[in-house]
C-alpha cells in the first residue's frame, strides 16, 4: 500500500511538470528537523539571459553562483532549518561548467547522477558534503513573462506598465532524501513566480528566490 501511494504521489507530481501551480507530496514519516541539509541543484536555465546582464552584471558568467548565495542567504532567514542550527550546505552540479542537460534521475529509493549511484560517492566530478536529508532540484528554468495590454490604445498600454509590467517565474522539480537510508522523504515540482512593475530590477530576482526557497521547503519539518 505504501509503494502504490508513493507511485501515486510520484505520477501526479510529474504529470504537472510545466504546468501552472505547484505540487508536493512529503513523507508523513518525516516528522523531525534534520541537524544537516545538503542542497544541491544542476544549472539554471535563464531563458533570457540579458536581463541577468541588465540586473546581476557581475553574475552574467556565474549565474550559479548568485543562486548559491541566495539560496543561503534565504534558507538561513526564511525556514526553520535557518534559524534552528541546522548546518546547511549548497553545491552546484555541475561545478565550474555552463549549460548543459539536467543531470538527476529522482527514484524513490534510488538518486541517479550522470546515470551512477549519487551515494557511492563515485562520480569524480562532484565532491558532495555529508548530510542528514538532501534536496535535490532539478530543471531549474527562469523566465521573464512581459504582461501585455488590450485595448484603450496608448493610454490603456501606459497604464498596464505603470500597474503590472510583467511576472519572473521559476520551474523546478525536486525531491527529499534520507542520507542515512537513501530513502526519498519527499517529491515535487516547484512554480513559483514575483510580479514587478515599471521594469525588471535587482529586488525582482531577490523576492524570486525567496519565494523559491520557501516553495521547496512547503509541508517538511525545515519549514517555519
Amino acid at each position: 500500500m505504501k509503494s502504490l501511494k508513493w507511485l501515486l504521489a510520484a505520477f501526479a507530481v510529474f504529470f504537472l511538470v510545466g504546468c501552472a501551480g505547484s505540487d508536493y507530496y512529503i513523507s508523513e514519516d518525516w516528522n523531525e528537523l534534520p541537524a544537516s541539509i545538503a542542497v544541491i541543484f544542476t544549472n539554471p536555465i535563464v531563458e533570457n539571459m540579458d536581463d541577468v546582464a541588465d540586473d546581476l552584471p557581475e553574475y552574467v558568467n556565474s549565474f550559479p553562483t548568485w543562486v548559491t548565495k541566495e539560496f543561503m542567504k534565504h534558507i538561513q532567514t526564511n525556514v526553520k532549518a535557518g534559524k534552528e542550527g541546522t548546518r546547511v550546505d549548497i553545491v552546484h552540479y555541475p561545478s565550474g561548467r555552463a549549460g548543459g542537460p539536467a543531470s538527476f534521475i529522482m527514484r524513490e529509493s534510488e538518486l541517479l547522477l550522470d546515470d551512477k549511484d549519487f551515494f557511492a560517492g563515485d562520480n569524480e566530478r562532484m565532491a558532495f558534503p555529508e548530510a542528514d536529508v538532501y534536496l535535490v532540484i532539478d530543471c531549474m528554468t527562469i523566465k521573464n513573462v512581459r504582461a501585455s495590454s488590450s485595448g484603450f490604445g496608448l493610454l490603456g498600454a501606459l497604464v498596464g506598465y505603470m500597474m503590472h509590467s510583467g511576472d519572473l517565474f521559476l520551474e523546478a522539480t525536486y525531491a527529499f532524501y534520507d542520507g542515512e537510508t537513501h530513502e526519498r522523504l519527499g517529491v515535487g515540482t516547484l512554480r513559483v513566480s514575483e510580479s514587478y512593475f515599471f521594469g525588471l530590477t535587482k529586488s525582482t530576482w531577490e523576492e524570486l528566490m525567496e519565494n523559491a526557497v520557501e516553495g521547496f521547503f512547503e509541508g517538511t519539518p525545515v519549514a517555519n
